[in-house]
């Protein structure tokens, strides 16, 4: 899966967070150990400046594929970022077998 050419080494972890939507994300996050969220997070935070002034050159509708699985990586970032910073768990403590469904996603055009 390839990413713009600046943000290629980023392209470790397209492979298992570049998904379709908040659910898909919340799986991913649930099935990583928090070794791999703090990873995650730790490098995405590193070059979120970069990417946020990158994708923001262009509007959604003229975003490429490596443009689109980029902002999905982002998108992730906000999935993952919660566990990492707020609860320090995959999971939200004390919430038993309670799961989140998100019922409305944003969706890039294209």
């Amino acid at each position: 899966m390839r990413l713009p050419k600046q943000f290629s080494d980023l392209e470790v972890y397209a492979g298992k967070w570049d998904l379709p939507d908040y659910n898909a994300r919340y799986a991913a996050r649930l099935s990583s150990s928090m070794e791999e969220l703090k990873e995650f997070y730790a490098v995405m935070l590193e070059r979120a400046e970069d990417i946020k002034s990158y994708l923001d050159r262009k509007s959604f509708d003229r975003y490429g594929e490596e443009d689109k699985r980029l902002a999905r990586l982002m998108f992730a970032v906000s999935v993952v970022g919660p566990a990492v910073d707020i609860y320090r768990s995959r999971r939200v403590p004390d919430s038993g077998a309670t799961r989140f469904e998100m019922v409305l996603d944003v969706e890039l055009p294209g």
